[in-house]
């Protein structure tokens, strides 16, 4: 009997359709499986309508299709009103996988099956933001024994049960899991022992000490968050469904003065803590759908992606917060000029709203999390390797 294993919202979650402030149609790169590509070459009627908007990519080790998105990177198949052509022409059955289950996620180790929703679709960030305390996992079916488990589940379940540590700061728990990950990385066998290390809440502490003692420049560190941001965003700020949320940070971020900003991106982490518990179970969520390969490189470079994610969201926020405060100043200037002090500037935001964050997670969940491999190739071009060094996430994450 096949054993399920899911996320606590799973069977709760339903799409809100035209509430949803962000079209799955858009902004992204959609598989298209083998099964879908198949039935679509094997229809003479429909073959050249649907494999001229196919795209290949080609390695010694695979082959895999993608849709070929349009301006703005939009579907193809996407009409003026936001419906499908390819459901109103041949129906639901004719969908790629990806299409049809977004955004379920499944994952299936021989008997196991696993269950997630990706953080790319907003209702699903709302339904995490929704937790009560630490998100949890639902088992259908009995627990296999400790020993018939292999090594990546144990690590990954190491990973969950740090991530999930309130004794730690949230900056110190994602760097326990990144050491313990390169630790990992160096082991020729992963035994028990090694993993069983990471649950010793007195070597954890041993371990934050010796971090907590290093110096990290603030000015140096947001400096490269801001190159790693304009980076990012650059092939995304002028994307139809992308444009709104990033053009106008983004020529802030060109031409911001970091050494004039640290004194806001301070304050701005204080006022960021509030959202911890949103953004530790995003990590975690996201640990369980894809921190999951026996090639422990593999493993570390999924880590590396969420918390990329989770910088990105992060630093975006700062400079909303960043805007909204000159915004602000600006107004309030105009209005001592007018002499007009009874005037209060409207629409201006002067704390961190939720909408905010959730959009941004969704936004770098497309941006990042599915563009994998356009994300190593940056890391190794930028690093000589994709595996980044321990220091280099320590200066990230500070």
């Amino acid at each position: 009997m096949n054993k399920i294993f899911k996320v606590e919202f799973y069977d709760e979650f339903s799409c809100i359709a035209d509430r949803c402030s962000f079209t799955c149609c858009e902004g992204w790169e959609i598989i298209v499986d083998t099964d879908t590509y198949t039935k679509w070459k094997s229809s003479e009627k429909q073959s050249g309508y649907f494999s001229k908007n196919v795209k290949i990519k080609k390695d010694s080790k695979k082959t895999e299709r993608y849709i070929k998105m349009g301006p703005h990177m939009c579907c193809p198949f996407l009409d003026e009103k936001g419906l499908c052509k390819i459901v109103i022409k041949c129906g639901e059955d004719c969908l790629s996988k990806t299409c049809k289950i977004f955004p379920r996620l499944e994952n299936n180790y021989g008997d196991l099956k696993e269950y997630s929703l990706s953080c790319a679709c907003p209702a699903v960030v709302d339904k995490i933001n929704s937790i009560d305390g630490k998100m949890k996992f639902l088992l259908d079916g009995e627990e296999n024994s400790k020993d018939g488990i292999p090594s990546e589940y144990k690590i990954r379940e190491a990973m969950i049960r740090i991530m999930q540590n309130s004794k730690f700061t949230l900056k110190d728990r994602i760097l326990l899991v990144f050491n313990m990950l390169l630790f990992m990385k160096k082991e020729l066998i992963i035994t028990n022992e090694n993993i069983s290390k990471y649950q010793d809440e007195k070597y954890l502490l041993s371990l934050v000490d010796i971090w907590s003692g290093k110096e990290i420049n603030n000015e140096d560190s947001c400096k490269e968050l801001n190159e790693l941001f304009l980076d990012i965003v650059q092939n995304y700020k002028k994307v139809k469904n992308f444009s709104y949320y990033l053009k106008d940070i983004s020529d802030l971020a060109e031409d911001l003065k970091i050494e004039n900003s640290l004194t806001q991106w301070y304050k701005f982490k204080i006022e960021f803590g509030q959202y911890e518990k949103l953004i530790e179970n995003c990590i975690v969520s996201k640990i369980f759908s894809n921190c999951i390969s026996d090639d422990i490189d593999e493993m570390i470079m999924s880590f590396q992606l969420v918390i990329t994610e989770y910088v990105m969201v992060k630093y975006s926020t700062f400079l909303i917060w960043l805007r909204n405060e000159i915004v602000c100043n600006d107004s309030q200037l105009i209005c001592e000029n007018n002499d007009a002090s009874s005037q209060q500037p409207h629409n201006v935001k002067k704390k961190i709203d939720y909408s905010d964050i959730r959009d941004y997670i969704v936004i770098y969940t497309r941006i990042i999390g599915y563009n994998a491999d356009g994300i190593r190739e940056f890391w190794e071009d930028s690093f000589d390797e994709a595996v980044w060094e321990f220091g280099y996430m320590l200066f990230l994450i500070d």
